[in-house]
C-alpha cells in the first residue's frame, strides 16, 4: 500500500471513529457504553490499518446489547459504506455479516439478515473469489440451521459443496450437513456425512504421510459425533465403538476435555443397555477428569447423570447427593438448564421417597424455569412428575391439570418430531427425484451417444461398400481403356480415323463416370445417414430407402450406358 493511501486509510477510519462516537442516536447511548466506547477509541489508536475497520464491526457492533439493536444496525451499515469508501472486500464481508447478525438474532427481521449474508456472495462471485463464497454460502447456511430451515439450510451447505473447496472447508462443510441431518433425525444421511468426511480426512494424511495433532482432533470430534448418532439412533453397541475410538485417541494427545465427553458418552451407552453400575463407573471416571481439568459445564452433566443412574439403581441417597450437587454447581455459575434438570430429579428423588410437598415444591420450579427459558424435554418430564405427586396427596384437580400440561407438551414435543420427519420425507423425495433425473439424463445421453455410433458404424459400412463398387467401376473402366489403347496402338498405323473414334468413346465413358456416378453415390451416402435405425418403422425411413432406391436405379442406368457404348464401341471396331 502507498503511503498516500495509508494516510487516507488513518484519516478515513479516524472520521469513521469520531462519526459513531459523536452521532450516536442519543447522548444517553454514549454515558451507557462509555466502556466501550473508551475500548474502542483506543483499539483504533493502537491497531494497524488492516484491522481498524474489524475493530468496529466485532467489537461495537457486536458487544452492544440486543436492546440497542437500532444503534447496532447505523454502526454496521456506516462500517459497510466506510469499507466500500476503501475498497476493502474483507471489511465488507465482515460488516454485512455482522450485521446480517443483528437482523437475525436481536430483531428476527430474516429478510434483511438474509440480504445481507447473500450480499456477500454477490460480493464474491463479482471478486471471483471461490473460498469466500464458500464461505459465505455456508454462513447462509447455518444461520438457516439456527432458524430450524433445516431443507432451505442443506440446499445453501450442497450450493458449497459444488463450487469444490478445498479439504478443510469440504471437511467443515459434511460436518454442518451431518449436523442438519441429525437434527432432523436422519441418521442415515447423517453417518454418510460424517464417514465421507474421514475417509476424505485420511486420503490427507495419506498424502502427506504423516497425521499431526489437529488432524487427530478432527478425527476425534467425526468419531464423537458418530457416537452421538448411534446413541440416538437405539444402537448404544455402535455408539460404543465410536466413543471408544475417541477415547483411544484422546489419550495420544492427553487432552482431558475430550476424556471427559467419551466417558460421559460410554457411560450413557451403559444407561440406554440400563447396566447402571456400569454407566455409574464411567461417570464416576469422567467426573475425577472434570475435577483436575475444571470443566465446569462438562460437571454439571456428569453429576446429574450420576444422579439419575443412582435413582434408578435405587440409591436414592446417592441420587440426592450428586442431584443437590449439580443443582449448587448450576446456581454458583448460573446455568439455567442445569438447575432445570437438577431441580426436575430432585423432584423425582423426593416422590420417590413419597415427600411429596418437597417433590412438588422442585417440580414446579422445574417448570416454571422451563416455562420462562422454553426448556420443553425437563419441563415435560417435570409436569409428568407432577401428575403423580398431586394425586397422591389427594388433590385430583391440580393433578389434571398438570397430566393435561404435560400432554400438551408431549403432542408439542411430537409435533416437532413429525414436522422434521417430514421434512425428512420431503428432502428423501426431492432427492430420489434429482436421481431419478439425472439417470434418466444419464441414459439419454448413454442412448444418443449409440445411435450416434450406430449411424456412424452403418455408413461407414455403406461407404466402403460404395467405394469397393466405385473402385471396381474404376478398375473396370482401366482394364477397358488399357484394352482399348492396345488395340489402338496396333491399329495406329492401320486407321488414325479409328482410333480416333475409340477415344471419343473412352473420353465420353470417362466423363460420364466422373459426373454422372458420382450423383447417385452422393444421394445414398446422404440419405443412408438418417436411417432411424431405432425405430424401422419410422414413416422417414421409406422416404430415405425410397431415395436410395431411386439413386440405386440412376446408377445402375449410368452404368448400363456404359456397358452398351462399351459394347457398340466394339462392334464398330470389329466391322472396321
Amino acid at each position: 500500500m502507498k503511503p498516500v493511501t495509508r494516510c487516507f486509510l488513518k484519516l478515513s477510519i479516524c472520521s469513521l471513529a469520531l462519526l459513531i462516537i459523536n452521532f450516536s442516536p442519543s447522548r444517553a447511548f454514549a454515558r451507557d457504553n462509555k466502556y466501550i466506547i473508551d475500548s474502542l477509541e483506543t483499539a483504533l489508536t493502537t491497531a494497524s490499518d488492516s484491522q481498524k475497520i474489524r475493530i468496529l464491526v466485532e467489537k461495537m457492533i457486536q458487544l452492544l446489547d440486543c436492546k440497542d439493536s437500532v444503534t447496532k444496525i447505523k454502526l454496521g451499515e456506516q462500517a459497510i459504506r466506510q469499507s466500500e469508501k476503501l475498497r476493502w472486500n474483507q471489511g465488507i464481508a465482515s460488516a454485512n455479516r455482522a450485521l446480517g447478525d443483528v437482523y437475525l438474532k436481536c430483531t428476527h427481521n430474516y429478510t434483511k439478515a438474509f440480504e445481507c449474508y447473500q450480499a456477500n456472495v454477490n460480493l464474491a462471485q463479482r471478486n471471483n473469489d471461490r473460498t469466500a463464497e464458500v464461505l459465505a454460502l455456508e454462513t447462509i447456511a447455518k444461520n438457516y440451521e439456527l432458524i430450524l430451515k433445516h431443507a432451505e439450510a442443506l440446499e445453501y451447505f450442497n450450493k458449497a459443496l459444488a463450487l469444490d473447496p478445498d479439504v478443510d472447508l469440504k471437511m467443515g462443510i459434511l460436518g454442518d450437513i451431518g449436523f442438519t441431518y441429525t437434527n432432523i433425525g436422519d441418521f442415515s444421511h447423517a453417518l454418510s456425512c460424517y464417514t465421507i468426511s474421514l475417509r476424505l480426512l485420511d486420503s490427507v494424511i495419506r498424502s502427506k504421510k504423516t497425521s499431526d495433532i489437529q488432524d487427530t482432533f478432527q478425527r476425534i470430534a467425526l468419531f464423537l459425533n458418530m457416537g452421538d448418532i448411534y446413541l440416538s439412533a437405539s444402537q448404544p453397541d455402535r455408539a460404543f465403538e465410536n466413543y471408544d475410538k475417541s477415547l483411544k485417541l484422546g489419550k495420544l494427545v492427553n487432552e482431558k476435555s475430550i476424556a471427559i465427553y467419551c466417558l460421559l458418552g460410554i457411560g450413557k451407552t451403559y444407561r440406554a443397555r440400563l447396566d447402571y453400575p456400569k454407566a455409574i463407573e464411567y461417570y464416576l471416571t469422567a467426573l475425577s477428569y472434570c475435577d483436575s481439568a475444571n470443566g465446569i459445564t462438562d460437571k454439571g452433566k456428569i453429576l446429574s447423570e450420576l444422579a439419575n443412574a443412582y435413582l434408578y439403581s435405587g440409591y436414592n441417597d446417592k441420587a440426592m447427593e450428586y442431584a443437590q450437587s449439580a443443582l449448587n454447581l448450576g446456581q454458583k455459575y448460573n446455568q439455567i438448564g442445569q438447575i432445570q434438570t437438577a431441580y426436575t430429579i430432585l423432584g423425582q428423588i423426593y416422590l420417590k421417597n413419597k415427600k411429596y410437598p418437597l417433590a412438588i415444591s422442585y417440580l414446579q420450579k422445574s417448570v416454571a424455569l422451563g416455562r420462562e427459558h422454553t426448556l420443553p424435554d425437563q419441563e415435560k418430564d417435570a409436569w409428568q412428575a407432577l401428575t403423580t405427586a398431586y394425586k397422591q396427596i389427594g388433590k385430583p384437580a391440580q393433578a389434571l391439570d398438570a397430566y393435561t400440561h404435560y400432554i400438551a407438551l408431549k403432542d408439542s414435543l411430537y409435533s416437532i418430531s413429525k414436522a422434521n420427519e417430514l421434512t425428512r420425507i420431503d428432502l428423501g423425495y426431492s432427492y430420489t427425484n434429482k436421481q431419478i433425473v439425472d439417470s434418466l439424463k444419464q441414459a439419454n445421453v448413454y442412448n444418443e451417444k449409440i445411435q450416434r455410433q450406430r449411424i456412424f458404424t452403418y455408413t461407414g459400412f455403406a461407404g466402403a461398400a460404395l467405394i469397393l463398387l466405385l473402385s471396381f467401376f474404376i478398375y473396370r473402366n482401366y482394364h477397358t481403356q488399357k484394352k482399348y489403347n492396345e488395340l489402338l496402338s496396333k491399329e495406329q498405323e492401320r486407321n488414325l480415323a479409328e482410333i480416333a473414334a475409340q477415344d471419343n468413346v473412352l473420353t465420353d465413358i470417362a466423363h460420364t463416370q466422373a459426373h454422372f456416378v458420382r450423383g447417385p453415390v452422393a444421394s445414398i451416402l446422404g440419405l443412408i445417414q438418417f436411417f432411424n435405425y431405432e425405430d424401422p418403422a419410422d414413416p422417414i425411413n421409406k422416404e430415405i430407402m425410397q431415395g436410395v432406391s431411386e439413386a440405386t436405379e440412376k446408377l445402375d442406368t449410368v452404368v448400363k450406358n456404359i456397358v452398351i457404348k462399351e459394347n457398340t464401341a466394339r462392334r464398330e471396331s470389329k466391322k472396321k
